[in-house]
């Protein structure tokens, strides 16, 4: 099949090529593979996509009923072109012509979507419409298409209690593996699968997995393990939980911040109780760690004694180095 040629709002082509850096779609020299993104994501959100079309058109033909029956047709088409050039109007900006070749993931769906194009629309109108459609979603929610398959095995894996081996990105090959959940983050960013192997919990994101395969092995996790799962889940699921982090965390904030609390929103972990100016978290310590590393002078770990001084160490190398670099004053 011949190349297609594509105007697209410059914004959404910058989303796109943006998603394929982050999700890895890479060739084999680590440069992205904008073409194999994008013949995977028509591939894999078409469907979804035409039913956005499918309940227009029912909506539409509920509004007409009134219509004679020799004057629908037409004022159904009328209606729908009405409706798909005010969409091309809010779609404002600067345009950016890129082109792409299908091959053989998108084939089918490129034969659907020709089958079933609305009259007068063209391929490549339909195709800015749908990749306009998609860059409006979450980015958690964008990355679920893209890794459509690997993440409806991995969940027909937690409802069947089965096992499955996985393939990451790198090679490595992980077998026997018991899928806990899956899930995005607060901040709606990624996803990520719970797993557990070898006796360990392991948290790994859905982009890094290449391949699913489902095991007739019965799936197994400890309890043990499991509530260390939920406690992940309730926190943050990308900071693994481990035994250690069951003991809470206080820290005590000064006036700023608490302000700095209240505002820094990103990995931000929740408080299970605040007395004052000292608060108490049942989160892991990586997230702790990482999120109030940037208060500086503002947070004071108070316990456990180990994570404060983990915290201490940190901050008196950075002095060192600051201090070599640019004396005491």
């Amino acid at each position: 099949m011949e190349k297609i040629k594509i105007s697209l709002n410059a914004t959404v082509l910058d989303l796109l090529k943006k998603d394929c850096a982050d999700f890895g779609i890479t060739k084999t020299n680590g440069e992205i593979n904008f073409n194999a993104f994008i013949n995977t994501l028509i591939a894999n959100y078409h469907q979804q996509f035409a039913t956005l079309d499918e309940t227009l058109i029912d909506d539409v033909n509920q509004a007409i009923t009134d219509v004679a029956e020799k004057y629908k047709q037409q004022t159904l088409q009328k209606l729908l072109k009405i409706f798909a050039k005010q969409k091309l109007q809010e779609d404002v900006g600067k345009n950016a012509v890129f082109s792409f070749k299908p091959t053989k993931v998108a084939e089918k769906a490129n034969e659907y979507i020709q089958q079933t194009l609305m009259p007068s629309e063209s391929l490549s109108s339909y195709y800015r419409r749908l990749f306009t459609e998609y860059a409006h979603k979450p980015k958690n929610e964008r990355e679920l298409i893209i890794f459509k398959e690997n993440y409806l095995l991995l969940t027909k894996a937690i409802k069947k209690g089965a096992q499955v081996m996985l393939t990451y990105k790198d090679g490595n090959v992980k077998n026997k593996v018991s899928v806990y959940h899956v899930g995005s983050s607060k901040d709606e960013l990624f996803n990520y699968a719970l797993i557990y192997f070898d006796g360990k919990n392991n948290t790994v994101r859905l982009a890094k997995i290449k391949h699913v395969v489902l095991l007739a092995t019965k799936s197994f996790i400890p309890q043990e393990n499991v509530v260390l799962f939920d406690y992940q889940i309730k926190n943050a699921i990308q900071y693994p939980f481990y035994n250690t982090d069951v003991t809470p965390i206080k820290v005590r904030l000064t006036p700023k911040g608490i302000k700095l609390f209240e505002k820094i929103y990103l990995y931000r972990p929740a408080p299970v109780s605040i007395e004052e100016d000292v608060y108490t978290f049942n989160c892991s310590q990586n997230q702790l760690l990482y999120y109030f590393e940037r208060f500086g002078e503002n947070a004071l770990i108070l316990e456990p004694k180990r994570i404060g001084v983990f915290m201490r160490n940190y901050y008196y190398f950075a002095y060192k180095k600051y201090k070599n670099a640019y004396g005491k004053d």
